[in-house]
């Protein structure tokens, strides 16, 4: 039988670019070796955020003036609920599947070449072919059996020591959660700060947050050694060592492009990615790559993205990707959340002004909205309680091309966190209600 499209993996990119091409009434047939969802769903975004959300839970009682709570935890009752959320989402995309007349197939494909994919011991036929093979987390096999992602997650009980080797985003999302839920954290990372690559204004109030948790922060320190005798030792080029009862690795993830033909197509390649032009199609027409594999940043809203320009090229809509305004989230605490570029000027208004952050004794951090000359926003970097909800706002703005003065002149709720975007906005033209900038 001859598909309009097949697509290799059923992740983020995968299944969504399986479901916008049938949502059009084309035939799409679907490869997963694994789980529908992928890494995203299964192993990273959802139950890491639930682990968070856990965390958070808990710290907030914890640390809330007048409260003395007792936590007695049972988290195998909590990770069975985990899977049970995580199955409900998995679950729905199988039944969009259906809705939708997807085909899945269970097994490992190989492409045999651009229009032909063996799946087990049948060969099928496509017209397009997308690749969403998705990433794998980065190992350093020396290190012998440290836990990765999906290891601590599935964890049964807290460690009372933790080394997190690694401290870019995963390795301060975890550290984080796993500090407050009552683990002796250290993070250890090569570069000369945490979270390299994010502006240094947004990083600092999450530092400051978790040297006040204990967690210890060991930067410019390069792991040379990890050894197991019962708890794991690691050892620092400097000559430190460190004991702990577990080792997380987080230095990375790279593009999952081994172990399904991939090698037959010859295709250009852009270092480990598939390479791919605008239109997500590659260097052979009807070949397609979306998601991780085909690129940085590694987000599973990318991956969506990815899918619904990849589908709408498939079935003869041009589009083209524009990534200008493409948002990122880290889930620390206080949450940094950043989209389009900085721009000519800054405006900036404190959390601690920010009724509602004080009220929920978390009021670190700031907002940050940038602008150029003529008072056009061109992004945002926010560090503050859920500015992961906040940041679309900013996306839509630079999307939108509006002006600075648009958010100040929209009515935002109170209390809300979301004010302090409104009155960051607002001290670009000096009219801040509740905060006197120096502009």
């Amino acid at each position: 039988m001859k598909y309009d499209a097949i697509v290799i993996g059923a992740g983020p990119g995968g299944y969504a670019t399986a479901i916008r091409i049938a949502q059009k009434g084309k035939k799409v047939l679907v490869a997963e070796k694994d789980r529908v969802g992928g890494e995203c769903l299964n192993y990273g975004c959802i139950p890491s955020k639930a682990l968070i959300e856990l965390a958070n839970s808990v710290s907030y009682l914890k640390d809330m003036p007048g409260m003395k709570i007792k936590m007695d935890p049972d988290f195998e009752e909590w990770q069975k609920w985990k899977w049970s959320m995580i199955n409900k989402l998995t679950g729905g995309v199988e039944t969009l599947f259906k809705a939708y007349g997807v085909e899945l197939k269970r097994g490992s494909a190989t492409i045999i070449d651009r229009n032909h994919v063996r799946i087990g011991e049948e060969e099928f036929q496509c017209e397009n072919l997308v690749i969403a093979t998705g990433s794998v987390p980065a190992a350093i096999t020396s290190f012998g059996d440290v836990w990765y992602n999906r290891d601590i997650l599935d964890f049964k009980k807290v460690p009372e020591s933790l080394l997190i080797i690694g401290g870019g985003y995963i390795g301060i999302e975890l550290g984080t959660a796993f500090g407050k839920l009552g683990s002796k954290v250290t993070i250890v990372e090569m570069m000369d700060a945490i979270l390299p690559g994010v502006e240094r204004e947004l990083v600092t109030p999450v530092e400051r947050k978790l040297k006040s948790m204990g967690v210890e922060i060991r930067t410019s320190a390069k792991v040379t050694e990890v050894s197991r005798n019962g708890n794991y030792v690691v050892k620092l080029q400097d000559g430190t060592e460190y004991s702990a009862e577990k080792v997380l690795l987080t230095v990375g993830r790279r593009p999952n492009t081994e172990g399904f033909g991939l090698e037959n197509l010859k295709l250009e390649m852009n270092g480990r990615y598939i390479k791919t032009d605008d239109r997500k199609m590659t260097s052979i027409s009807g070949v397609y790559a979306v998601g991780d594999v085909s690129g940085e940043p590694m987000l599973a809203h990318k991956a969506y993205y990815d899918a619904d320009v990849a589908a709408d090229n498939i079935c003869g809509e041009e589009r083209h990707v524009e990534y200008k305004a493409m948002p990122f989230v880290i889930y620390s605490d206080p949450e940094i959340s950043y989209t389009g570029s900085r721009g000519e000027k800054v405006a900036v208004f404190p959390a601690a002004a920010n009724g509602r952050s004080l009220g929920m004794n978390n009021s670190i951090g700031t907002y940050r909205v940038y602008y150029d000359s003529s008072g056009y926003i061109t992004g945002a970097g926010l560090v503050a309680p859920h500015s992961s909800e906040m940041i679309s706002e900013v996306s839509l703005a630079v999307e939108a091309g509006l002006m600075a003065m648009d958010i100040g002149l929209t009515i935002h709720p109170h209390p809300t966190i979301s004010e302090g975007l409104h009155e960051a906005a607002e001290s670009s033209y000096g009219k801040a209600l509740h905060f006197k900038s120096g502009r």
